[in-house]
């Protein structure tokens, strides 16, 4: 089958790789039909995250069709229109149990490759995964938008874990593609003033659209300046998006008493707090990652429109193209949102 492999660090490769087989009884074939390219894909790739070392078939947000399935499977049959979670959990350790799949012992994520494991992704025509992370979806969701399942998730998810008060005031420091879908989650959840911040003017733009009331340019004006203006005691909650420690100890100092700062960015691996602030105003720093139980809930969401994600399926391309537009993609170019391929038929 043709794959997108990583086969040095900055060296993609469309070319022919050996297809999966089932292995196991409870294993399902997917013929990939679209597979969107996560921000952690384009930064690993050099190798600065230590989170996909070569070779590797990297992509974890995709959909497709069941192809195959082993002798114990029971819920699907061949032809079913699927997504699949992007974390193999195994299902039967304590956390898996109380439903924290993204907790588990073992857990692994496709299209890693690291110290502790390699899991070959689905930027290829083929994937085989265990029926426990498959989920249907139903016909009025294209393959195309079931591939944001994954990404919208994530969004979901950190909502969830900041338990969001009614009408709190909330910061979203970074707008891109994981920052848009806490905006819209933010506004399904009952949130108050919403206010969204970045670099990226056209990204800004979009965050007005999609839930932000209130934005603002880090280009052009300072945060905490602009964001004391709107709330002078402070926010609520901030969702920290991108990962910096900057973004962080701003964040942290924009925050009212008791008020919650939500870590959601992975780009520094480490960062200084002020603890006296942090203990003397009974803050909370908590950390959010991927997604647990949200899967069926997002599926709903988004095929009842109540999400929109048609600012992320506007640039379909068949993954034979997907090295010019890893380039396209690291490159920064404006406008370019998100990436999803398509296997050619």
């Amino acid at each position: 089958m043709k794959a997108l492999v990583l086969e040095e660090y900055n060296k993609l490769v469309y070319t022919d790789v050996p297809p999966p087989k089932i292995k196991a009884p409870d294993e399902v074939l997917i013929k990939v039909k679209a597979v969107s390219v996560c921000g952690s894909d384009v930064h690993g790739m050099d190798g600065s995250t230590g989170r996909r070392i070569p070779p590797i078939i990297m992509g974890h947000e995709g959909s497709g069709v069941v192809a195959e399935v082993g002798p114990l499977v029971k819920s699907f049959k061949k032809g079913d229109r699927i997504v699949f979670n992007s974390t193999l959990f195994c299902g039967k350790c304590d956390f898996c149990l109380h439903g924290q799949i993204n907790l588990c012992d073992t857990r692994k994520v496709f299209g890693v490759s690291c110290e502790e494991y390699k899991l070959d992704g689905a930027f290829a025509e083929y994937i085989v995964v265990p029926e426990r992370i498959l989920y249907p979806i139903p016909d009025t969701l294209s393959h195309e938008e079931a591939a944001l399942v994954e990404p919208f998730s994530v969004g979901f998810h950190a909502v969830r874990v900041a338990e969001l008060g009614i009408s709190d005031t909330v910061l979203v420091i970074g707008a891109g593609t994981i920052g848009s879908f806490i905006l819209q989650s933010l506004r399904l959840k009952g949130a108050g003033t919403i206010i969204a911040s970045d670099i990226d003017g056209d990204k800004l733009q979009l965050a007005r659209k999609q839930g932000a009331d209130v934005t603002i340019n880090t280009k052009e004006e300072d945060l905490s300046e602009a964001v004391k203006r709107i709330a002078p005691a402070g926010v609520d909650i901030v969702f920290d998006v991108v990962g910096k420690a900057q973004t962080a100890r701003t964040g942290l100092q924009l925050l009212k008493k008791n008020g919650k700062l939500v870590m959601v960015g992975l780009y520094d691996q480490e960062i200084s707090f002020p603890i006296q602030r942090i203990t003397t105003w009974q803050l909370k720093v908590l950390g959010t990652y991927i997604s647990s139980d949200e899967y069926p809930a997002c599926i709903r969401f988004l095929a009842s429109r109540r999400i929109d994600v048609s600012p992320f399926t506007k640039h379909v391309v068949p993954l034979s193209q997907g090295v010019e537009w890893f380039k396209r993609l690291r490159q920064g170019e404006r406008g370019l949102y998100k990436v999803i391929f398509h296997p050619e038929e």
